[in-house]
């Protein structure tokens, strides 16, 4: 904190007030997932089309640290380079 060169604030002292920082910074999340709404009868899901997948895939840098699952940027942009239409039926199952 000294590294913010600022005025030093005081720890909060009322337990109500510490109870309701800690339930905005950590809310609590319930137990089962939560299941998207069913879809409404007619309703059609476009398909992701190829464009789509290779247009944000294009603008994926490669040598900046990995996301939390620890895959590098580079191996992903391969696998969909090589099996493009296993990750369109992953994506237009999700949607």
């Amino acid at each position: 904190m000294s590294r913010f060169r600022g005025p030093r604030a005081n720890s909060p002292s009322s337990p109500s007030l510490v109870c309701r920082i800690e339930a905005a910074l950590f809310p609590l999340v319930p137990d089962e997932p939560v299941l998207p709404p069913p879809l409404q009868a007619g309703a059609i899901v476009p398909s992701i089309t190829l464009e789509e997948l290779r247009k944000p895939c294009k603008r994926i840098r490669d040598h900046i640290a990995p996301g939390l699952d620890g895959v590098p940027n580079s191996a992903n942009k391969i696998a969909i380079a090589t099996h493009p239409d296993i990750f369109l039926q992953v994506y237009t199952a999700y949607l």
